[in-house]
């Protein structure tokens, strides 16, 4: 009888705690799936994180006004072939009819019309100075690269003066002063044939190939 009491009274005191436990699980998964126990939040959300690539694209005009783009197009085409376009209408040499002694000038302007500053600007030859004959009447001179002079200018500031020869020669590009977007640059080429030159010079072509870069 003593056992039984005992089991009894055991009883008696877990049964309590039992309730208790499973009233408090109870109420906490109620308030679980109720939500009243959700924090108070902020929060921000960005959907337009983008980056976004600047432009190059240079404009060559010479004169008497010929335009080029370095896209080989213009500026609203796409680029195409790199970006490095080889333009054969602007002749920074100005072409036919120089006489001993006499200058030509070209004016020529390179613009940036990208969206972003060029941070360096470059002028270079890209191959010596080649010699050549107009037609069956040419004089027979081979030395004309050396009898064409250059003074290349920005302004009042001497970029080059020397022969074509020289310029075919030269080993490193000329600095520039870089050209912001939406700005340009002016130069003068100014072309001369030595004032001593005779018949044997007559119908004769001198040919240098340079290249303007822009880079950032």
């Amino acid at each position: 009888m003593a056992s039984s009491s005992h089991r009894a009274r055991a009883r008696l005191r877990t049964t309590p705690l039992a309730v208790v436990t499973g009233l408090v699980a109870a109420v906490l998964m109620a308030l679980t799936m109720s939500g009243t126990l959700s924090a108070f939040t902020a929060s921000i959300a960005n959907a337009n994180n983008t980056a976004t690539t600047g432009t190059l694209l240079m404009r060559e005009v010479g004169s008497p006004g010929a335009t080029c783009y370095s896209n080989g197009a213009d500026k609203a085409s796409a680029s195409t072939g790199g970006n490095s376009a080889t333009c054969t209408s602007n002749n920074k040499f100005g072409g036919g009819t120089l006489r001993p002694g006499t200058a030509r000038n070209v004016n020529v302007s390179v613009f940036n019309d990208g969206t972003m500053d060029a941070g360096t600007f470059t002028l270079e030859r890209t191959g010596a100075c080649v010699a050549g004959k107009t037609g069956d009447t040419s004089g027979t001179a081979t030395d004309i690269c050396s009898k064409v002079s250059l003074v290349l200018t920005q302004g009042t500031t001497t970029v080059f003066s020397g022969t074509l020869a020289d310029l075919g020669a030269r080993a490193t590009a000329f600095t520039l002063p870089v050209v912001p977007a939406g700005q340009k640059a002016d130069f003068v080429f100014s072309v001369t044939l030595d004032g001593t030159a005779g018949n044997d010079y007559q119908g004769l072509t001198a040919t240098v190939p340079l290249k303007w870069t822009f880079t950032a």
